[in-house]
């Protein structure tokens, strides 16, 4: 298996790395937690996954199968703590999101040692498709109650 690209750890939710193609790219998790309100006790552990290119072109690199190993190390560390939950959304603002998706969707099952579900979900909100995973340790106590909300936001979400 190809080794990850050395990570910075700039706190506990954030990280950056270097590829050899010169894309600095970062990785962090925010509070995520205000969408799941109307669950309290799932709702503190709660994360969005974010990726973004800091410096160079991605688009124009070649395919890099390390960012993918970079990323699950990331989610390691991130998922160490079992209780931890991830929400990705596949910004829809250039049109690229089912791209996004599929690459997501590639790393996980790629990469994923078998310890983490992963859910996706669509949520329609003013006529535009949001895709969306949700990702959790198979661990994770509170796995159905967070799953079933999940899909609740998702069913609701043009609603709000």
């Amino acid at each position: 298996m190809l080794n990850p690209y050395l990570l910075q750890e700039n706190d506990e939710y954030s990280y950056e790395f270097l590829t050899e193609q010169r894309i600095r790219y970062s990785i962090y998790f925010l509070d995520y937690s205000y969408m799941f309100s109307d669950y309290p006790a799932i709702a503190q552990n709660i994360f969005s996954f974010n990726i973004d290119v800091l410096d160079g072109n991605a688009d124009s690199s070649v395919t890099d199968d390390r960012v993918g190993v970079t990323i699950l190390e990331v989610f390691k560390i991130f998922f160490s703590r079992i209780e931890n939950v991830v929400v990705y959304v596949c910004d829809s603002i250039d049109d690229r999101h089912l791209a996004r998706k599929r690459k997501f969707d590639l790393w996980f099952w790629k990469y994923n040692d078998g310890s983490l579900l992963k859910e996706d979900g669509i949520a329609m909100i003013e006529g535009v498709e949001i895709y969306n995973s949700l990702l959790l340790h198979k661990a994770n106590k509170k796995l159905t109650e967070i799953i079933l909300a999940y899909k609740e936001l998702n069913e609701s979400a043009g609603d709000k």
